[in-house]
């Protein structure tokens, strides 16, 4: 069922209009109101600090259902809604005809492959995480179908779009010889972290009474999706088992696509808790001795900021973006390795003082990632381009 509806009015197309006050940029605000993992994090906040720049631009939020119960958090930008909620319906019905009421200038996604795919007045500026789908086919895809599909509309989507934002080196790299698209159209942006919470002791209990989880312990994310090579940190925690015998590990996240970890490998020091709200991560997060985080694969690697945010040491990976991310104030693992994830871990745990440096270390990490900071770069870019030769040649197509 289509629905066409504004949380605020916008002016019908042909009409007059009040002078614009500088860039119109338009958001596909979609993905905050998904659980705040990737993707939901990204848009979530820039949505919440973009209008507190103070650069000279007007800013919209795009979203495909009433956001009436989020918009508290973004209320410093104007929004809109409405049109199917089917993707690719939604990038090319009702998005187009919002893009020309509202007089956008630069339409910003955060999403690789759901842009309007025919030729609009606006710019286009998309974001390309990483390549994991194309990396990893066999859990990524349903069939070869399925694959054909994706990879021709994130192909088609980077050669439509005018700029392709992505997170780290790595990614850009990737992008660059996976996809065939020329370097100079890849930009990376800053990704940031919110302010930790002041967590309250007595909150922190109740939290974890709630769990049934006890300290010590440690905690790995992303529950069974075999990238995030959790089976590998439970066998790394068995072999700690005779130097820690207390130790627990933590896995958060709901089973990955139905998928179970093998059940040899869960004993009573395995704690699986599911589903974790955003409420209480913060507080399972700052109570673990250290966080474990050997993922095969990733574009950035949220989770590991958010832990040296909260004074969480951190062991991760030695591929990928996440040495690019975590730099010093990390140790790091082969993450094929269950003897070297179990090293490292066995360091934090043995050697208090120099768990204590690698807390401070990722506190001072941690602050090189600002969300005002991404806000900040994404708006330059899109002034950039609107000033650019090619903005001034490019045909209007109405």
């Amino acid at each position: 069922m289509q629905r066409d509806s504004a949380v605020q009015p916008a002016p019908e197309p042909g009409k007059s209009r009040m002078p614009q006050l500088g860039l119109r940029i338009a958001i596909d605000a979609r993905p905050a109101l998904w659980p705040r993992t990737g993707t939901g994090t990204i848009a979530h906040n820039i949505l919440k600090n973009i209008g507190g720049t103070g650069q000279n631009a007007e800013y919209f939020a795009y979203f495909d259902t009433n956001p009436a119960l989020h918009l508290s958090a973004y209320s410093s930008i104007q929004s809109r809604f409405g049109g199917p909620r089917q993707e690719f319906l939604w990038s090319n019905t009702w998005l187009p005809r919002q893009l020309r009421r509202d007089n956008i200038d630069v339409f910003v996604t955060f999403l690789d492959k759901e842009i309007p795919i025919f030729p609009t007045r606006c710019r286009v500026v998309s974001m390309i995480h990483d390549l994991i789908p194309l990396r990893f086919p066999k859990i990524a895809f349903r069939n070869i179908a399925h694959r054909l599909y994706y990879e021709g509309l994130i192909r088609a989507a980077a050669r439509r779009s005018d700029v392709i934002l992505t997170n780290s080196q790595f990614s850009r790299r990737e992008i660059v010889s996976g996809l065939g698209i020329p370097e100079a159209k890849i930009h990376k942006i800053t990704l940031g972290v919110e302010t930790p919470p002041v967590i309250d002791p007595a909150h922190t209990q109740a939290v974890l009474a709630r769990y049934r989880l006890a300290r010590p312990y440690a905690i790995a994310l992303g529950s069974t999706e075999p990238r995030k090579n959790n089976a590998r940190v439970i066998e790394a925690m068995r072999r700690l088992s005779l130097a820690h015998p207390r130790l627990r590990l933590a896995i958060a996240g709901s089973p990955w696509r139905g998928v179970a970890f093998d059940r040899s490998l869960i004993d009573a020091r395995v704690c699986l808790l599911g589903h974790v709200p955003d409420e209480d991560l913060p507080a399972l997060m700052s109570a673990a001795e250290m966080l474990v985080f050997p993922s095969l694969h990733e574009g950035f690697g949220l989770p590991v900021v958010e832990a040296m945010a909260l004074g969480v040491p951190v062991v991760t990976s030695n591929v990928t973006a996440l040495p690019e991310v975590a730099g010093d104030a990390a140790f790091y693992a082969d993450p094929t390795s269950i003897a070297d994830i179990a090293a490292q871990m066995n360091r934090i745990l043995t050697d208090r003082q120099l768990a204590v440096r690698l807390r401070d270390k990722g506190r001072e990490r941690a602050r090189l990632f600002r969300w005002e900071t991404a806000c900040r770069e994404i708006t330059s870019l899109c002034e950039v381009l609107m000033e650019s030769s090619q903005w001034n040649r490019q045909t209007v197509t109405p």
